[in-house]
């Protein structure tokens, strides 16, 4: 999935050129993360389903880890979390600000939904296709971090959080203000907790 400016596309054309079962998707219109993973869950085809983010920080390999309690029948919902005894963090991979916002928010929801949460915001997730069938998708931004598990959480399916390993960022920098987007996850979570989905 690729909804920025830079050379994804090219890459991924090539890749999808020797490895057939690799699909590039160019996200015209893009609005956020949300709506990038909408699309992608619309234009798939299997069972389960996996998300990770593509800025290098998780490691692709470790997605058996995230689906064996999904394959086992043991969950529903697979969050790999890095906070969990069993994930390794790379030095400075999740800074001060970012890893005590990302446990307010995780906090947060636990006592929200009444399921604890180590790493609600962690970039790396599966799941069986009936989750995503379950709800009707609102978050075309950030937002659909805490809206996915809140709302599985809701409808009765299981949760697990899995460890995990986290790398540094390799290139870039988050775009996330930590503070602005606190505030909105608090909101957000209320509101998935809440309203009819």
């Amino acid at each position: 999935m690729d909804g920025g400016a830079d050379a994804t596309g090219d890459v991924v054309t090539a890749l999808a050129r020797v490895r057939p079962a690799i699909r590039y998707l160019r996200n015209h219109g893009d609005r956020g993360k949300g709506h990038a993973v909408a699309v992608g869950i619309a234009a798939s085809q299997g069972t389960v389903l996996a998300q990770i983010d593509g800025d290098l920080q998780f490691l692709p390999e470790e997605l058996p880890r995230l689906l064996a309690p999904i394959l086992s029948e043991r969950a529903d919902l697979a969050l790999g979390s890095r906070f969990l005894p069993g994930s390794c963090r790379a030095p400075g991979s999740v800074p001060g600000a970012r890893s005590a916002g990302n446990r307010a928010v995780s906090a947060f929801a636990s006592v929200v939904s009444g399921h604890r949460f180590s790493d609600l915001l962690a970039g790396m997730k599966a799941w069986r296709r009936e989750v995503t069938r379950a709800f009707r998708w609102e978050s075309d931004g950030f937002s659909y971090e805490a809206e996915l598990p809140i709302k599985a959480v809701r409808l009765g399916f299981r949760v697990v959080d899995v460890p995990i390993t986290t790398e540094q960022r390799r290139a870039g920098s988050s775009s996330v203000p930590v503070l602005r987007a606190g505030l909105a996850l608090a909101r957000d979570i209320l509101r998935f907790r809440l309203r009819p989905s």
